[in-house]
């Protein structure tokens, strides 16, 4: 695969224009490198949650911490499937997700922050080698998610841009937490 491949971020006609959020957060450079860096600053920053203010709900947020984790773990897996059917050529179209309907469904308060970190980690490392096996010809294959048309290197660029946008507000409520409770 051509490093090329790799960092060449997606243009604005390869994503439905709501994934900029995610996207625009991602630094130029080799995707597939920005996806092993964020092993690590996911793991420092949920180092500093203790597994109680995991479960605490924080005004204005409507998910615990924990939620947060479960929501990101779903994307995760889901933002890879897309990839992986449309790097392939898949013509199916692939639904879309409702976010909430996710969290409400499973059990986030029950397994310990650390597991769910633990479960992101192996989830990210089997989508680092999916990516490194995507031929570098196949990264502009465009198919369909949640109804827009996307390319399977937009997806990549999703896929860390997403943990980016939830780790930074997980980082400011972690600020706004320290500045208002005394050590």
């Amino acid at each position: 695969m051509s490093v090329s491949s790799l960092s060449q971020r997606p243009t604005s006609d390869e994503y439905f224009e709501y994934y900029n959020t995610y996207i625009r957060l991602v630094p130029n450079g080799d995707i597939l490198q920005h996806a092993v860096n964020q092993l690590e600053t996911v793991s420092l920053t949920l180092k500093n949650i203790s597994e109680a203010d995991s479960t605490v709900l924080h005004a204005p947020y409507t998910w615990t911490i924990r939620q947060v984790m479960g929501h990101i773990i779903d994307a995760e897996r889901i933002f890879a499937d897309r990839l992986h059917r449309i790097s392939c050529g898949d013509p199916q179209p692939q639904p879309g997700m409702d976010q909430d309907l996710y969290v409400k469904g499973q059990d986030l308060s029950s397994p310990l922050l650390s597991s769910l970190a633990e479960e992101w980690q192996h989830l990210r490392r089997a989508n680092i080698l999916l990516m490194s096996r995507i031929r570098s010809d196949a990264w502009p294959i465009q198919g369909t998610a949640s109804g827009y048309p996307v390319t399977a290197r937009a997806l990549a660029w999703m896929l860390v841009g997403h943990v980016t946008h939830h780790m930074n507000i997980v980082s400011k409520r972690l600020n706004f937490r320290r500045s208002i409770v005394p050590n």
